[in-house]
Protein backbone atom coordinates (compact mmCIF):
# COMPACT_ATOMS: atom_id res chain seq x y z
CA UNK A 1 0.00 0.00 0.00
CA UNK A 2 1.05 3.52 -0.53
CA UNK A 3 2.79 5.34 2.71
CA UNK A 4 -0.79 7.10 3.84
CA UNK A 5 -2.43 5.75 6.86
CA UNK A 6 -5.79 3.15 6.27
CA UNK A 7 -8.63 5.02 7.22
CA UNK A 8 -12.00 3.77 8.11
CA UNK A 9 -15.41 5.67 8.52
CA UNK A 10 -17.82 5.05 11.82
CA UNK A 11 -20.50 6.13 9.34
CA UNK A 12 -20.09 3.46 7.24
CA UNK A 13 -20.12 0.63 9.87
CA UNK A 14 -22.92 -1.52 11.60
CA UNK A 15 -21.39 -1.60 14.94
CA UNK A 16 -24.49 -0.47 16.44
CA UNK A 17 -24.81 0.36 20.08
CA UNK A 18 -24.49 4.14 21.43
CA UNK A 19 -21.45 2.76 23.47
CA UNK A 20 -19.71 1.52 20.16
CA UNK A 21 -20.04 4.13 17.94
CA UNK A 22 -18.78 6.57 20.89
CA UNK A 23 -15.82 4.53 21.20
CA UNK A 24 -15.11 4.25 17.07
CA UNK A 25 -15.67 8.31 17.32
CA UNK A 26 -13.05 8.04 20.05
CA UNK A 27 -10.42 6.00 18.40
CA UNK A 28 -10.84 8.56 14.94
CA UNK A 29 -10.13 11.35 17.15
CA UNK A 30 -7.18 9.03 18.98
CA UNK A 31 -3.82 11.21 19.52
CA UNK A 32 -1.36 8.77 19.41
CA UNK A 33 -1.08 5.16 17.97
CA UNK A 34 -1.30 3.36 21.23
CA UNK A 35 -4.25 4.95 22.45
CA UNK A 36 -6.15 3.81 18.26
CA UNK A 37 -4.84 0.35 19.43
CA UNK A 38 -6.06 0.34 23.22
CA UNK A 39 -9.54 1.85 22.01
CA UNK A 40 -9.75 -0.92 18.65
CA UNK A 41 -9.26 -3.69 21.30
CA UNK A 42 -11.53 -2.42 23.73
CA UNK A 43 -13.99 -1.65 20.87
CA UNK A 44 -13.30 -5.83 19.72
CA UNK A 45 -13.65 -7.05 22.98
CA UNK A 46 -17.37 -5.40 23.77
CA UNK A 47 -18.46 -7.07 20.39
CA UNK A 48 -15.80 -9.79 18.97
CA UNK A 49 -18.48 -10.60 16.21
CA UNK A 50 -19.02 -7.35 14.62
CA UNK A 51 -17.05 -6.99 11.67
CA UNK A 52 -16.54 -3.89 11.31
CA UNK A 53 -14.85 -3.67 14.81
CA UNK A 54 -12.71 -6.56 13.52
CA UNK A 55 -11.82 -4.50 10.56
CA UNK A 56 -11.32 -1.12 12.66
CA UNK A 57 -8.79 -3.40 14.53
CA UNK A 58 -6.97 -4.70 11.54
CA UNK A 59 -6.77 -1.15 10.13
CA UNK A 60 -5.20 -0.21 13.35
CA UNK A 61 -2.66 -3.06 13.39
CA UNK A 62 -1.94 -2.32 9.90
CA UNK A 63 -0.98 1.33 10.81
CA UNK A 64 1.06 0.26 13.17
CA UNK A 65 3.22 -2.17 11.52
CA UNK A 66 1.65 -5.21 13.38
CA UNK A 67 1.50 -7.53 10.73
CA UNK A 68 0.57 -10.90 11.88
CA UNK A 69 -1.81 -9.25 14.20
CA UNK A 70 -3.06 -7.70 11.23
CA UNK A 71 -3.86 -10.25 9.11
CA UNK A 72 -5.01 -12.08 11.59
CA UNK A 73 -7.51 -9.82 12.57
CA UNK A 74 -8.26 -9.04 8.81
CA UNK A 75 -8.87 -13.19 8.39
CA UNK A 76 -11.52 -12.87 11.98
CA UNK A 77 -12.78 -9.95 10.22
CA UNK A 78 -13.51 -12.17 6.96
CA UNK A 79 -14.90 -14.98 9.15
CA UNK A 80 -17.60 -12.92 9.70
CA UNK A 81 -18.22 -10.99 6.85
CA UNK A 82 -16.72 -12.99 3.74
CA UNK A 83 -17.72 -10.22 1.57
CA UNK A 84 -15.77 -7.27 2.88
CA UNK A 85 -14.17 -5.53 0.17
CA UNK A 86 -11.71 -3.22 2.21
CA UNK A 87 -10.54 -6.27 4.26
CA UNK A 88 -10.18 -8.10 1.36
CA UNK A 89 -7.62 -5.50 -0.19
CA UNK A 90 -6.22 -4.15 2.82
CA UNK A 91 -5.10 -8.23 3.63
CA UNK A 92 -3.91 -9.07 -0.19
CA UNK A 93 -2.08 -5.85 0.04
CA UNK A 94 -0.94 -6.58 3.63
CA UNK A 95 0.26 -10.10 2.23
CA UNK A 96 1.88 -9.11 -1.17
CA UNK A 97 3.87 -6.84 0.88
CA UNK A 98 5.30 -9.44 3.21
CA UNK A 99 6.05 -11.81 0.28
CA UNK A 100 3.08 -13.93 0.32
CA UNK A 101 2.44 -13.54 -2.87
CA UNK A 102 -0.03 -16.39 -4.02
CA UNK A 103 -1.82 -15.50 -0.67
CA UNK A 104 -2.26 -11.98 -1.37
CA UNK A 105 -3.41 -12.59 -5.01
CA UNK A 106 -6.05 -15.31 -3.96
CA UNK A 107 -7.52 -12.28 -1.48
CA UNK A 108 -7.46 -9.39 -4.48
CA UNK A 109 -9.30 -11.81 -6.42
CA UNK A 110 -11.81 -12.13 -3.80
CA UNK A 111 -12.24 -8.43 -3.96
CA UNK A 112 -12.27 -8.63 -7.78
CA UNK A 113 -15.25 -10.74 -8.15
CA UNK A 114 -17.22 -8.35 -5.87
CA UNK A 115 -15.97 -5.38 -7.28
CA UNK A 116 -14.72 -6.30 -10.61
CA UNK A 117 -13.31 -2.73 -11.46
CA UNK A 118 -11.55 -1.78 -8.23
CA UNK A 119 -8.75 0.47 -9.04
CA UNK A 120 -7.34 0.09 -5.74
CA UNK A 121 -7.57 -4.00 -5.92
CA UNK A 122 -6.11 -3.58 -9.54
CA UNK A 123 -3.28 -1.81 -8.45
CA UNK A 124 -2.18 -4.29 -5.79
CA UNK A 125 -2.60 -7.02 -8.02
CA UNK A 126 -0.61 -5.26 -11.18
CA UNK A 127 2.11 -4.59 -8.23
CA UNK A 128 1.89 -8.44 -7.10
CA UNK A 129 2.80 -9.29 -10.86
CA UNK A 130 5.50 -6.88 -10.90
CA UNK A 131 7.10 -8.28 -8.01
CA UNK A 132 6.53 -11.79 -8.98
CA UNK A 133 8.49 -11.02 -12.86
CA UNK A 134 5.86 -10.65 -14.80
CA UNK A 135 5.56 -7.32 -16.21
CA UNK A 136 3.48 -8.54 -19.64
CA UNK A 137 0.52 -9.45 -16.84
CA UNK A 138 1.30 -6.23 -14.69
CA UNK A 139 1.37 -4.45 -17.78
CA UNK A 140 -2.19 -5.46 -18.91
CA UNK A 141 -3.35 -3.97 -15.33
CA UNK A 142 -1.86 -0.94 -15.37
CA UNK A 143 -2.80 -0.16 -19.24
CA UNK A 144 -6.66 -0.87 -17.71
CA UNK A 145 -6.34 1.71 -15.10
CA UNK A 146 -5.00 3.89 -16.87
CA UNK A 147 -7.42 3.96 -19.58
CA UNK A 148 -10.08 4.74 -17.03
CA UNK A 149 -7.69 6.85 -15.28
CA UNK A 150 -5.95 9.10 -17.75
CA UNK A 151 -4.76 12.20 -14.80
CA UNK A 152 -3.50 9.51 -12.40
CA UNK A 153 0.87 9.88 -12.04
CA UNK A 154 1.08 6.37 -9.95
CA UNK A 155 -0.09 4.08 -12.45
CA UNK A 156 1.39 5.92 -15.34
CA UNK A 157 4.50 5.55 -13.50
CA UNK A 158 4.10 2.09 -12.77
CA UNK A 159 2.66 1.33 -16.75
CA UNK A 160 6.33 3.36 -17.91
CA UNK A 161 8.19 0.79 -14.94
CA UNK A 162 6.15 -2.28 -16.87
CA UNK A 163 7.42 -0.95 -20.20
CA UNK A 164 10.91 -0.54 -18.90
CA UNK A 165 10.83 -3.79 -17.55
CA UNK A 166 10.01 -5.17 -20.78
CA UNK A 167 12.15 -2.90 -23.12
CA UNK A 168 9.87 -0.73 -24.51
CA UNK A 169 11.78 2.64 -24.44
CA UNK A 170 10.09 4.40 -26.75
CA UNK A 171 6.75 3.65 -24.93
CA UNK A 172 7.94 4.26 -21.61
CA UNK A 173 9.56 7.40 -22.42
CA UNK A 174 6.36 8.36 -24.09
CA UNK A 175 4.11 7.98 -20.73
CA UNK A 176 6.79 9.38 -18.47
CA UNK A 177 6.62 12.87 -20.43
CA UNK A 178 2.97 12.89 -20.18
CA UNK A 179 2.82 12.09 -16.38
CA UNK A 180 6.19 14.41 -15.95
CA UNK A 181 3.67 17.18 -17.36
CA UNK A 182 0.92 16.37 -15.09
CA UNK A 183 3.48 16.15 -11.93
CA UNK A 184 6.96 18.04 -12.94
CA UNK A 185 8.78 17.67 -9.72
CA UNK A 186 8.43 13.70 -9.01
CA UNK A 187 11.59 12.04 -8.59
CA UNK A 188 10.68 8.90 -9.87
CA UNK A 189 9.69 10.23 -13.15
CA UNK A 190 12.82 12.21 -13.40
CA UNK A 191 14.75 9.05 -12.71
CA UNK A 192 12.90 6.80 -14.98
CA UNK A 193 13.20 9.61 -17.90
CA UNK A 194 17.20 9.71 -17.16
CA UNK A 195 17.23 5.34 -17.42
CA UNK A 196 15.04 5.56 -20.72
CA UNK A 197 16.82 8.52 -22.18
CA UNK A 198 20.34 6.47 -21.63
Amino acid sequence: MSSEKLTMSAKATRAGSAGIEKLMQELQAAKTPENALKLARKAVELRPKNPDLRLMLAITLHNLGMAGEAEREYGECLMLDMTNLRALINLGSLQISGGQLQAGMKALDGALHLDPDNAEALEQKGRAFGIMGEPGEALKIFDQLVSGHPENVAFMKAQALCHMEIGHKTKAAEILFRAAQLDPDDAVIKTALKKVAS
